[in-house]
């Protein structure tokens, strides 16, 4: 019965085995064990001091070592790939096992097996709350009334589990969660931005925050967000910009679901053939396990998010949003800071979210050229292929399957131009070598270290992206050029 073929697991278990004070294995971990899944993160409820056990273990397996929380005894090993194990170990709330089981804060999370069961083909498994019925029958519901009070994570932690494991909450635990729903605020940051990105990063993301407003819950924890409910959407089949940027969220998860994105004819034909490239760099991990195709979904959430406080209203009922796209990058900004991402994700998604409009505008203008591509891209750095794939899904949230076929083609083609140069052509279009250095410039021309010399640098690169210019001799009778 056991799934995780993993040598350190057993040798940790053999480790508890030997020890005197009784020990289980709890929560998550059993659950994963029950719906034949993969586990990566592992609890321990100890009967006894759980932090020194731990650090024996840590010890013992070359693990590194945390103290979580001296207060209620509980402690962390980090074991990095290419084990990419966490173990936790938690000194037992009440007691005895089952009191901790019954503390625990949903019935699926509130079974437990002896650590000397573990890896016999039928364990006793410690159910006190009944939530191996509950898991088999998909539903979620909170082991007590009072489980969100004395945890207000657990609100958020409710609808991951929902998100994840397609679970449907049950009545009671529903009514407690939206009388509760003010308390979300009450956690730390890093705890609500754990469980927001797990929420994020799971299929069907947008569908998993209408149903977080629904209960209540969004105001507390974006309200950037809720606020831009009833706000009118300009030449959308959407209802306001709330509408238009869930629907957004829905086409960049379609969008970037490489291999497997659900693409329609002319879509296959655009984004096809770089396939196996969006799905290496949607896949990219830019910190704590969180992807690149999650932050992506998070810009398309805040893309819009400047709307509110950009809104100019027209003649003919609708609104314009001048500017939004800058203040939307500021929001961006200033809500993944709160929820404390790290700062190569708050400049990734605000990068995107500032650029977003632009492959429109180049759609719309003449001719695309090497100049075009190079400055996108000069401008916009690996977020460029995000940009990209927001811009497509901004353009068909609003305007769908009505969407003007002349004009979706032609958005559809500057992306793969712009894919093509950044995947197969990156050394001529995106970065071309230095045909000349600062100092070339400088011994030319006359020059002293300045601004206009990094000016000039930036005219070549250009002309490089061109084609006006493939040799150093070249571009040194371009700069002569430049300067008569």
């Amino acid at each position: 019965m056991d799934l995780s073929g993993n040598d350190l697991l057993k040798r940790i278990i053999g480790l508890l085995c030997s020890e005197a004070q009784p020990c289980y294995v709890a929560g998550g971990y059993v659950r994963e064990r029950l719906l034949k899944q993969p586990g990566r993160d592992v609890d321990f409820a100890v009967d006894g001091a759980a932090v020194p056990l731990a650090r024996r273990v840590a010890d013992d397996t070359e693990g590194a070592f945390y103290v979580l929380d001296e207060q209620t005894d509980a402690a962390r090993i980090v074991y990095p790939r290419p084990h990419d194990l966490t173990v936790d170990f938690a000194a037992m709330r009440g007691v005895d096992v089952i009191a901790d089981l019954r503390a625990r804060d949903f019935t699926i999370n509130a079974m437990a097996v002896d650590v000397r069961e573990w890896y016999e083909p039928e364990p006793q498994i410690l159910d006190p709350c009944r939530g191996r019925g509950d898991l088999e029958a998909r539903i979620l519901r909170a082991t007590s009334e009072h489980a969100f009070q004395q945890d207000p994570v657990r609100l958020l932690r409710a609808l991951r589990f929902v998100a994840t494991l397609n679970l449907s909450i049950e009545p009671h635990t529903e009514s407690w969660i939206r009388r509760d729903a003010p308390l979300v605020t009450q956690p730390s940051a890093e705890r609500i931005r754990q469980e927001l990105a797990l929420i994020v990063a799971s299929p069907g993301a947008a569908d998993h925050l209408r149903r977080m407003d629904d209960l209540g819950l969004m105001r507390g924890v974006i309200p950037e967000l809720a606020s831009l409910k009833g706000l009118p959407q300009p030449d959308s089949r959407a209802a306001d910009v709330y509408e238009h940027t869930l629907a957004t969220i829905a086409e960049v998860e379609r969008l970037s679901a490489f291999p497997d994105a659900q693409l329609g004819p002319d879509e296959a034909h655009s984004l096809g053939p770089f396939a196996a490239d969006l799905a290496a760099h949607f896949s990219e991990t830019i910190c704590e396990k969180r992807r690149r195709s999650t932050l992506l979904k998070f810009a398309a959430m805040l893309h819009g998010a400047g709307r509110s406080e950009t809104s100019t209203g027209e003649a003919d009922g609708g609104a314009r949003f001048l500017g939004y796209e800058r203040l939307s990058a500021e929001i961006a900004t200033q809500v993944l800071t709160r929820l404390r991402f790290a700062a190569r994700e708050i400049r990734l998604v605000s990068t995107v979210v500032a650029q977003h409009t632009r492959p429109g505008l180049l759609v719309q203008g003449p001719p695309v050229t090497g100049r075009h591509i190079y400055r996108f891209f000069r401008d916009t750095g690996d977020a460029g292929i995000d940009v990209l794939i927001l811009s497509l899904a901004g353009y068909r949230a609003a305007q769908g399957a009505a969407s003007l076929e002349d004009h979706w083609r032609r958005h559809l083609e500057l992306t793969s131009l712009m894919l093509d140069n950044y995947f197969r052509k990156a050394h001529v279009a995106v970065a071309p070598s230095p045909l000349v250095s600062g100092r070339d410039v400088m011994t030319l021309l006359g020059l002293q270290p300045g601004p206009e010399v990094g000016r000039l640098l930036e005219e070549v690169r250009e002309a490089q992206a061109e084609g006006q210019v493939r040799t150093t001799k070249e571009a040194l009778e371009f700069l002569r050029q430049c300067s008569a």
